[in-house]
């Protein structure tokens, strides 16, 4: 009864902010201001960077990345505030504020997933969650960047990198919080945030576990032929590619749905 008196409505309210404020779809209006289209219904489908990185443009692609990981930042800004300001006599607030802080980010992260103002149907998650994931513990999001990386130069498929980092994430954050901050207090709560986390970006790479495992997932690092390789020359004759290697972004209705043989969209 205490910690539901004391912390419950600290947890309602970051809770509600950071659901409201992860809704914010950057990829949606952003998208519809550059094209007058919806994201949702070009490419992959996905409401997310690297599919309006595909479809529209790099400037397009940019105020994404850069909305979405900002609004992760804010939400873990926004639940500290308020545990802050709400549980200011608690002893050691300070780490109190983190849990909050974690809560805030976990239901932003569910607000870009499933977004209120456009109709429950976002992106994948994982740009937010590394804004997030800044925000609340730098150096567990510098060591998971490391692992990312790694993981990228060994697989070239971003969405085995996500799925990689979501594994360690939690993994991370226990041995973080126990060794490294010698926080005894949140750990657990801190770990159980994490596992949340890494289970939520794991369920929306489902389609992608899939296709790895059937061994049809494409690499998204790959050298891309020449626009101009269309055609062969052999002798005085010209001979054609296979057409279906090359699909152009500037007809969404040649690009596959996701889950259908196209680069994971992960953002």
């Amino acid at each position: 009864m205490y910690l539901l008196s004391t912390f419950g409505l600290p947890v309602l309210i970051s809770a509600v902010i950071a659901y409201l404020l992860g809704s914010i779809s950057f990829a949606i209006p952003v998208t519809r201001l550059f094209t007058g289209k919806d994201i949702r219904t070009m490419g992959s489908g996905n409401a997310g960077f690297t599919n309006v990185l595909r479809c529209v443009s790099i400037p397009a692609a940019v105020i994404t990345f850069i909305g979405d990981f900002a609004k992760g930042i804010c939400s873990v800004f926004i639940g500290e505030m308020v545990f802050h300001l709400m549980c200011s006599s608690v002893t050691d607030i300070d780490q109190i504020a983190r849990v909050g802080a974690g809560v805030a980010g976990l239901f932003a992260l569910l607000g870009h997933l499933f977004p209120l103002y456009f109709g429950f149907k976002g992106g994948k998650g994982v740009l937010i969650s590394a804004g997030i994931l800044c925000a609340l513990d730098w150096r567990c999001f510098l060591v998971l960047l490391l692992i990312f990386l790694a993981a990228l130069a060994i697989t070239k498929t971003i969405s085995k990198c996500s799925l990689t980092v979501a594994f360690f994430y939690p993994i991370v954050t226990l041995l973080m919080n126990l060794y490294v901050y010698k926080a005894l207090k949140i750990w657990i709560p801190m770990t159980v945030i994490a596992l949340c986390f890494s289970v939520v970006v794991t369920y929306m790479h489902r389609s992608n576990i899939k296709r790895i495992i059937e061994g049809t997932e494409p690499k998204t690092i790959a050298k891309k032929k020449s626009d101009d390789a269309g055609e062969q020359s052999v002798g005085n004759e010209s001979v054609e590619t296979d057409a279906a290697n090359e699909v152009s972004d500037a007809d969404p209705s040649a690009q596959p749905e996701d889950g259908e043989g196209e680069t994971s969209e992960n953002a």
